[in-house]
């Protein structure tokens, strides 16, 4: 049974990652319990994962038949790897609803999920061109740096999560709503269209709204950590760091992500001026 309220309130479960807030959710306590250590190893083993998955594309690239390759768009695509890229991650997305309702399964389908974005990663470097690795390997170490930060402001309780922070994190998010559906609405009325146009196109604003993902998602991080911690105190069985492990890992490559997008967009809008 939970000990104690969780301090992000039930607005910050809604925010914070879902699998996350199961473990919020769960009356139930046990021996042995979740601990920080169990909950960081594996998480590091599922991160390490997505980095197999990297290598693996690229040690098998050349073994894959070149029968299955299909011009899409301009780029040849192997239908194989194609596959077993979307396969993986599919499978893994799914999986965080099965591990909603079978705990346990959360080590496998956190595993796929984890090694199929590495696979899918390189699979996409290998489409567009490798000089996507270079800003590929930038962003790991910005995200690695980002990670370590945010543990040393929550552990060293330098930034506070409780439901002031949440309160705070929730109106940027909805801020942010709000202004893209603006500008969705203009763009489908006449007279402001060409307004919207602008600033869809405008090498500023896409700059600023992927650096505000950046800090939105960071943010999220913090939220995902309380309530890790809280489930931590009340002692929840040790079968959920997997699951908190799969949560944690699902946040750190979103934050991945939002990142390399936000180099690959920066150096696009670079070249084009």
């Amino acid at each position: 049974m939970a000990v104690v309220e969780s301090k992000v309130g039930r607005l910050g479960l809604f925010l914070a990652n879902p699998m996350v807030s199961k473990m919020d959710k769960v009356e139930e306590s046990g021996e042995p319990s979740c601990t920080v250590k169990g909950i960081s190893l594996k998480t590091i083993f599922l991160l390490l994962l997505t980095v197999v998955g990297v290598v693996t594309f690229f040690a098998t690239s050349s073994m894959v038949p070149t029968t299955y390759m299909e011009k899409i768009e301009g780029y040849d695509i192997n239908l194989i790897e194609t596959g077993i890229a979307f396969g993986c991650i599919f499978i893994g997305l799914i999986g965080t609803f099965i591990s909603f309702k079978f705990v346990k399964s959360s080590f496998l389908f956190g595993s796929i999920y984890s090694f199929g974005q590495g696979y899918a990663l390189s699979f996409l470097f290998h489409i567009f061109g490798y000089e996507y690795v270079y800003p590929g390997l930038i962003a790991l170490g910005l995200t690695m740096l980002i990670v370590l930060v945010m543990l040393f402001l929550y552990q060293t309780h330098i930034v506070k999560v409780e439901k002031k922070f949440v309160s705070c994190l929730a109106t940027l998010v909805v801020v942010g709503v709000i202004l893209a559906l603006g500008v969705y609405v203009m763009n489908q009325i006449p007279a402001t269209k060409e307004y919207a146009t602008f600033i869809i196109n405008n090498s500023g604003v896409i700059t600023a709204a992927g650096a505000i993902g950046i800090i939105v998602a960071t943010l999220f991080l913090l939220v995902d950590f309380e309530v890790i911690n809280h489930s931590i105190q009340s002692r929840l069985p040790k079968k959920y760091e997997w699951l908190g492990a799969f949560a944690l890992s699902f946040s750190i490559i979103e934050v991945y992500l939002k990142i390399f997008n936000f180099i690959i967009q920066a150096a696009g809008n670079k070249n084009n001026e």
